[in-house]
């Protein structure tokens, strides 16, 4: 097995969705024991009852820290910064308590990157729908991967790409000082530090693209923002390195998702300074880029499902 220079860096606010949040950490201590990998959390300090249950369930596992945050408002910028101090290890993982931990493709996406000039990946990730997730265990991550490409939308709801999945070297962390703490709650805090990132490591230039913030619906139909991030990987669209995410329901009256539009308009203006006056919108086909990416033409149509605008609802069956 490879010795993997490697921490993962997960934010945890046991304020809400607390059991279930709880039993995900349950489920990294038991993929992860006895592990080289470092695991860092990086907790909010209350309810004080759950952080307690959260530092015995990880006591005997020597990989595992609890970095404590003691904030009013739930800040996963903050919570990964914290968690960021206590990182000794070259590289550095970002991933989300709900990420399915795959040793296996987590070992070859650290192979890769530790090869890469740029020392830097990003990787899809497949949200699974409520039924998908229950088969977590059952089916490996290329049957999930098989299953988006068949365009079964009864058990993945979407492909993230880009993703907040990021894989790189931690002095390039420390040089862009991390997460931007000015983002309180949902959204936006991971764009504003892959943006900082992936020009740290020239792979873009600040556009006027960046203004242009359109959800998808297929990820190489995306633009603006989501392209600009997006081109750089492509090729990571062809490789089998998929991560995982599970299900879980979502309350979108609560606080923390309604700080989501507070977050984008700092984000625009943060950004919209940092456009030079001369700058001008690409307009990223990534489509185009896919397909002079694809060595064999002849497997394009395996890949539809990436440029195939359909609300997956009506692939459903339910």
């Amino acid at each position: 097995m490879l010795n993997l220079d490697l921490s993962i860096v997960i934010p945890i606010d046991l304020h809400r969705r607390t059991r279930d949040i709880y039993n995900r950490i349950k489920n990294y201590v038991r993929i992860f024991s006895g592990s080289k990998i470092k695991i860092i959390f990086g907790c909010n300090s209350e309810p004080r009852h759950w952080v307690n249950k959260v530092k015995n369930l990880i006591a005997p596992h020597a990989n595992f820290e609890l970095c404590l945050v003691n904030a009013d408002a739930s800040s996963l910028a903050k919570l990964r910064n914290t968690a960021l101090e206590a990182v000794k290890t070259e590289f550095v993982l970002f991933l989300d308590i709900d990420i399915w931990p795959d040793l296996d493709i987590i070992h070859e996406a650290y192979k890769q990157v530790v090869n890469h000039p740029s020392q830097l990946g990003m990787f899809p990730c497949l949200y699974l729908s409520k039924n998908g997730s229950k088969k977590i265990g059952k089916w490996s991550t290329s049957e999930f991967t098989n299953g988006y490409y068949d365009f079964r939308r009864d058990l993945i709801q979407h492909l993230a790409f880009p993703s907040s999945i990021v894989l790189t070297d931690m002095a390039s962390v420390k040089y862009i000082t991390g997460f931007d703490e000015a983002y309180v709650g949902h959204g936006y805090e991971d764009f504003d530090f892959m943006l900082r990132l992936f020009q740290h490591k020239k792979l873009i230039e600040y556009t006027q693209d960046l203004l242009i913030d359109e959800p998808y619906l297929a990820p190489l139909m995306s633009a603006g923002l989501r392209a600009l991030l997006a081109k750089p990987y492509l090729e990571s669209l062809l490789s089998p390195f998929y991560f995982l995410h599970v299900f879980h329901a979502k309350d979108r009256e609560e606080q923390y998702y309604q700080c989501r539009e507070i977050n984008k308009n700092y984000f625009k203006t943060k950004f919209q300074s940092k456009i030079s006056v001369n700058s001008q919108m690409k307009k990223l086909d990534l489509l185009q880029s896919f397909f002079a990416s694809l060595e064999n033409e002849k497997e394009s149509p395996k890949y539809a499902v990436l440029w195939a605008e359909i609300y997956g609802h009506k692939l459903r069956s339910n």
